[in-house]
């Protein structure tokens, strides 16, 4: 992404975990974003309030603890009832089990998230993303193009 883009990065409110938020702040950074990072064990609350600021393009959800897609599914909703264009996306080891991956990534794209990276190449994935973004601002509804998550 070009220009002055805000991301707010942020968990789900049982993901202790921040060593994936520091990583994905810096490359983030590095691809000429302004990052806000919520931290870890992010409530839907602390989210929502700095949405409401009115400063965010892209909305950053990473969870690396297995049980991002319940809470995730829950805070896109609430997010998605505030800010129906605002760019969603979501990755990191989402679920406990490899079997339900798929159709994980399918309930959370359907449940709001404009892309779902949970592959081996989701870093990859995640830099073409915001390479679509570029031409698009922020108020602007997206949802168009591939999503990371394959059948």
């Amino acid at each position: 992404m070009k220009g002055e883009h805000h991301c707010l990065l942020a968990t789900v409110e049982s993901d202790a975990h921040m060593w994936n938020l520091v990583y994905l702040q810096l490359w983030l950074s590095e691809h000429g974003l302004q990052v806000k990072n919520l931290g870890s064990c992010t409530p839907v609350q602390a989210i929502l309030q700095v949405l409401a600021q009115g400063q965010t393009q892209l909305l950053v959800i990473s969870s690396v603890n297995g049980h991002g897609h319940y809470q995730g599914l829950a805070l896109i909703r609430e997010v998605r009832q505030h800010y129906p264009h605002l760019p969603c996306v979501i990755g990191g080891k989402l679920t406990t089990s490899h079997t339900q991956t798929q159709a994980v990534c399918q309930e959370l794209l359907a449940a709001g998230f404009n892309q779902v990276f949970i592959e081996a190449d989701a870093i990859e994935a995640f830099e073409t993303y915001l390479s679509t973004l570029d031409n698009v601002g922020p108020t602007v509804a997206l949802g168009a193009g591939t999503p990371a998550c394959r059948a």
